[in-house]
């Protein structure tokens, strides 16, 4: 899933389509030679312990990455509900509880459209451009909440305080 799912640019192949040099079901056409952002990725399937074999991504449809900052689901747009099915929509909300206590982001990206798990509630912030960040901190009600921000704005300076979230 992750040659279908993952951005590659280096393989000119579009996001949420196969990986041009992927023989699906048998793997990389040019696994010797393939590009170092290839090399360099780490499945969360793979690299955590102990996940439940119900997150195999040919199973789930889901391919989880966690940059120690943020974990992001990202969803095959050919299944874009997966997500909410059980047993892994519990368990992304309960990621969404811990990861929040850690100040960490959790993301679900189907496509280029980012949902937030909050710890209360779900924040759909629909397309998320390349060149955008995702904030999220409590707002003055003292409730979880998201934004999406240009890369370069000066507030991100300032830690994003100012940023209204939603």
């Amino acid at each position: 899933m992750c040659c279908k799912l993952l951005i590659v640019p280096e393989t000119e192949s579009p996001a949420g389509e196969w990986c041009q040099h992927c023989h699906v079901g048998q793997g990389c056409r040019i696994y010797a030679d393939r590009p170092q952002r290839c090399r360099d990725f780490q499945c969360g399937w793979l690299v955590w312990g102990k996940v439940p074999e119900h997150w195999f991504p040919a199973k789930s449809r889901i391919v989880v990455v966690s940059d120690g900052s943020r974990i992001t689901f990202t969803i095959d747009p050919a299944s874009p509900a997966r997500w909410r099915d059980q047993p892994w929509f519990g368990e992304v909300k309960a990621m969404a509880v811990m990861a929040f206590a850690e100040q960490r982001q959790v993301l679900v990206r189907i496509g280029r459209k980012v949902i937030v798990m909050l710890p209360d509630r779900d924040c759909d912030l629909g397309v998320v451009a390349d060149d955008e960040v995702v904030l999220t901190g409590l707002r003055p009600d003292g409730s979880w909440g998201a934004a999406k921000v240009h890369q370069d704005d000066p507030r991100l300076a300032l830690g994003g305080a100012s940023v209204p979230l939603v």
